[in-house]
């Protein structure tokens, strides 16, 4: 069987049946300057502190946010998280401040990444007053 480069095998045919034969269909392109058009929000840097809780154990740390967007924040921490760990997130930068609620979606050697999963309309409006005055210093992670 032959491959197109940049190809991703789709299977066809009835769900549950028989072995059904593959096509291939092609990939698009990402070129490295647009693969960041891919994310669901444009993530800018950010200088906060986040006291971060972990839901189940109440293990609390604080850190500082490298970045920041409407979906997630990635925390500068030499601290391990398991992949989905429930947090609590008290983020503050100067005068301002949000609460979040959210989980470990990546780890690294120099921190975590964190996909926020509830916030309220108040917190949410911070949040987004917070990252339009980011957006003003056109400094995006």
């Amino acid at each position: 069987m032959e491959f197109e480069a940049n190809a991703t095998p789709r299977r066809q045919g009835k769900a549950g049946g028989k072995n059904t034969p593959m096509s291939i269909e092609p990939m698009p392109e990402i070129n490295a300057p647009d693969s960041a058009n891919l994310r669901r929000a444009t993530r800018y840097y950010f200088g906060g502190v986040v006291e971060l809780t972990e839901v189940e154990s109440g293990r609390m740390i604080v850190a500082l946010v490298r970045s920041l967007s409407l979906c997630g924040c990635f925390v500068k921490t030499d601290q391990s998280f398991s992949l989905s760990t429930k947090l609590s997130l008290k983020m503050t930068h100067g005068g301002s401040h949000f609460s979040t609620n959210g989980h470990v979606v990546h780890q690294t050697e120099i921190g975590i990444g964190v996909e926020f999963t509830d916030i309220d309309a108040v917190d949410r409006s911070r949040l987004e007053e917070c990252l339009a005055e980011l957006s003003r210093t056109d400094k995006t992670a």
